[in-house]
């Protein structure tokens, strides 16, 4: 459900962490914000974010040099409407919306104005953000409490893309809904009021917990098998066995060096609450009891504050084996998913399949195309990965894109995307594309990636003529043509062949599909990068009876 706020909000965000301080870099993009500050006590990730965003629009000018930097008071103010906590647990949350004093010197209660709201994304026990929401109640001004769980990673957080399970009274929900829509791209109302978006979470972390330990299980019992873990891991990923988990952790497992993108001491700290909350139910968790005490058995050698992927060195004690090491042990440098590049400053990356690339994410999936799209932050550059089929880009950048393309065997050039622009590339599994890409640009990166995988059943030979349609590429596999309709125009189209459709302008549209008497209409408002996969049509209607112009893109298979 999406809401539109009735005025812009004054937002301040506490928590700049991994995920706090993508979460903010997607409110500054947001014309739904009014104005933005941070808070952090970390004053080092409090000053890059001052230093990186502080006076552009809608950052608020804070002059931290002369303020006191850890006085919440210096960042909230009377005129803040919405306050979103990013915080490790429940008790940080507590304290920060609680307690005066040190360190943060002042609560929220003391600094809000009265009907304020508060979003709590940590992972908290749902009976902790049910008692919060009473006593907020019970307050004379009255505050208001959301509990909206994420998941997603940091590289979502900082694209915009997370999952949000937000719960709590309707009414404030519709209130603040554009900063959910701001931050995440799955936004799931969870019904029942506060306490049930986090109740969600927390059933979600068992499955996450659970399958990570599993993953490292898996992965120690094959090499003390003596199996080649590599070719181990390679054989799961395409097998039923396979999880998301498995694949992401299950590849850092094999890396000697982790980036901590998830720490260990969090997934304690989640599966904890799994267990209290399960058993205030009165029901038995047994298999997130021992993925605890996993965790658990890592906190004691050591790795509470390394990455949660490191779980795989208690079996490595415990069995007597080494799986760390073991993709770059097996790994050689070259072209294939898993092989190594050694980069131009002499480091070497692992290779990874374009499906397999945090910022890479699967839409579509059938046997005649896999439709992936690309979003990322400006500056930021996505892991070395591996285009081995024929692919259309859709770029989709409304101000232009620029990036820095990374090829393999290449120096890195600079590139320029115009919006609209559609280009082919053609990539083999013997000759495949392995690149890196940096988002040069001030906005984020914006691509749709489709794989032509296979020639559909029902083709046509000759291209499609027809009013507001224009064919702007033609290559063996497909042809792209692009259909454009100012607002009140029509057309009445067939399409005689499977085709991909993707919006480059949206609108609302009226769609009648087939004849009177028996049409079918309805209306849809569509947006840039909306995509989907389409059978062969015939007396199609399609009207703009929006207010801007509409432009689609339809790819036909040949």
């Amino acid at each position: 459900m999406s809401m539109t706020s009735p005025s812009p909000l004054n937002v301040s965000i506490i928590g700049l962490g991994a995920m706090g301080s993508g979460m903010a870099r997607s409110l500054l993009r947001s014309p739904a914000i009014a104005s933005l500050s941070a808070f952090d006590l970390n004053l080092s990730a409090l000053e890059y974010f001052y230093n990186e965003a502080g006076g552009k629009a809608p950052c608020k000018y804070i002059d931290i040099a002369k303020e006191a930097k850890s006085r919440l008071d210096s960042y909230i103010d009377k005129d803040t409407d919405v306050v979103v906590l990013a915080l490790l647990n429940e008790d940080q949350c507590e304290s920060i919306i609680f307690t005066d004093g040190p360190p943060h010197h002042s609560s929220l209660v003391t600094l809000l104005k009265p009907g304020a709201v508060i979003v709590v994304t940590s992972t908290v026990s749902p009976s902790w953000a049910i008692s919060a929401n009473e006593r907020l109640q019970s307050h004379e001004k009255k505050l208001k409490f959301v509990d909206a769980p994420i998941s997603g990673g940091a590289a979502r957080a900082a694209s915009g893309e997370l999952t949000i399970l937000p719960s709590g009274d309707e009414a404030t929900l519709d209130e603040i809904d554009s900063i959910f829509q701001a931050m995440g791209k799955e936004i799931h109302r969870i019904q029942g009021g506060v306490g049930k978006g986090a109740t969600v979470k927390v059933i979600h972390q068992i499955l996450a917990g659970v399958h990570v330990v599993v993953a490292a299980e898996a992965l120690a019992m094959a090499a003390k098998a003596g199996l080649e873990v590599q070719q181990f891991y390679d054989i799961v990923k395409g097998a039923a066995g396979n999880s998301w988990m498995f694949g992401d952790r299950g590849r850092r497992m094999m890396d000697k060096e982790k980036e901590v993108k998830s720490a260990l001491d969090i997934m304690v700290k989640d599966l904890d609450i799994v267990c209290k909350e399960a058993k205030r139910l009165g029901m038995p968790v047994p298999l997130s009891s021992m993925a605890l005490q996993q965790f658990m058995g890592g906190v004691g050698i050591g790795l509470g504050r390394q990455d949660d992927s490191n779980v795989v060195q208690v079996y490595e004690m415990l069995g007597g084996v080494s799986v760390s090491g073991c993709a770059s042990a097996a790994a050689k440098e070259g072209d294939g998913v898993g092989d190594y590049w050694v980069l131009p400053d002499g480091t070497k990356e692992t290779i990874v399949e374009v499906a397999d690339e945090d910022r890479h994410n699967v839409v579509i999936s059938n046997e005649y195309t896999r439709v992936l799209k690309v979003k990322f932050p400006p500056k930021d550059t996505t892991w070395a990965h591996r285009h081995a089929e024929d692919s259309l880009y859709f770029f989709l950048v409304e101000d232009g894109l620029n990036v820095i393309n990374h090829v393999k065997g290449s120096d890195p050039k600079c590139d320029c995307m115009e919006f609209g622009e559609v280009r082919y590339g053609t990539h083999k599994t013997d000759k495949p594309l392995v690149h890196k890409i940096t988002n040069m640009s001030e906005v984020d990166m914006f691509c749709i990636d489709a794989e032509v995988l296979k020639s559909p059943p029902v083709t046509c030979p000759m291209p499609l003529v027809a009013e507001h349609h224009e064919l702007i590429k033609t290559r063996d596999k497909c042809r792209v043509y692009k259909l454009t309709l100012e607002p009140g125009q029509s057309v009445n189209v067939s399409y005689p062949f499977f085709y991909l459709s993707v919006v480059l302008k949206g609108s609302e549209i009226k769609i009648s599909l087939g004849t009177e008497p028996h049409a079918v209409t309805w209306k849809k408002c569509a947006s840039i990068g909306d995509e989907e996969w389409c059978s062969p049509a015939v007396n199609i209607s399609i009207e703009n009876v929006g207010e801007t112009c509409y432009e689609q893109f339809i790819a036909e298979w040949r």
